[in-house]
């Protein structure tokens, strides 16, 4: 690719590595882990594992990524913990390539990068994402387009979910934000949590259908923009939009 600094990647690569090793020895060092189990579940050899960890040996791109998964860490965790990060307090999350909201492709396998958040915010969540919403003009009221929301994908909660919960929920139209309620054999989905039944619900026939594949995620944290400029400025607030 023209104008690719191969050296540069090469770096980048070498940085990785050296970030992923330098955490096998803190773990092993401080007794969270012993190099003969780490070995054992990187499929490493505690004999070569031993002189990476010394510094004598490097291990291969396979084995690299064995140690990763064994240490259950991402390249992007590695990443901040060179930046001076406590990877003990941050997780990465993935980021949806693709925005919630009508007529956007249901998927939740298709990111297009991470995002650090704490990790004991996360601990308690299931396969954890992020995603931007889009534009529907029959968003909740607690939401907007273009925030970001952190998704729970709990399948246990999923299969009853909660009135007082926010969920993201799939219909022939895509992926929809909307409180639900379980009625018999559908779904009634909403805009507000109007558990007296007045409101409007739309329902969602579960005949022949598992619940999983229509309620997708619970939100469980809303990040938003309060300003696009400062006061005075000749700009205009989110609030305005």
């Amino acid at each position: 690719m023209p104008g690719r600094d191969p050296t540069a990647t090469k770096l980048n690569i070498t940085g990785v590595c050296q970030q992923l090793i330098e955490l096998a020895r803190r773990r092993v060092h401080s007794g969270g882990t012993s190099e003969r189990g780490l070995a054992r579940r990187a499929a490493i050899s505690q004999p070569h594992l031993h002189n990476v960890l010394k510094g004598i040996r490097i291990l291969s791109p396979d084995a690299a990524d064995r140690l990763m998964e064994a240490l259950q860490v991402t390249i992007p965790e590695l990443l901040w913990s060179g930046r001076g990060t406590d990877m003990a307090q941050v997780r990465a999350i993935p980021f949806l390539k693709h925005r919630v909201g009508p007529g956007t492709t249901a998927s939740f396998s298709s990111y297009q990068g991470y995002l650090p958040f704490p990790a004991a915010q996360v601990a308690e969540l299931v396969e954890p994402v992020v995603a931007v919403l889009a534009a529907d003009l029959a968003l909740p009221h607690a939401y907007a387009h273009g925030d970001t929301v952190l998704l729970d994908q709990n399948q246990k909660l999923r299969e009853a979910p909660a009135t007082t919960s926010c969920w993201v929920v799939a219909d022939n139209s895509g992926l929809r934000v909307r409180y639900v309620r379980r009625a018999r054999n559908k779904l009634e989905v909403g805009r507000d949590p109007d558990l007296s039944g007045t409101g409007a619900w739309q329902p969602i026939s579960l005949q022949g259908r598992n619940i999983l594949e229509i309620v997708r995620a619970r939100i469980v944290w809303i990040g938003r923009e309060m300003e696009t400029s400062l006061p005075g400025s000749a700009g205009t607030s989110r609030a305005g939009d």
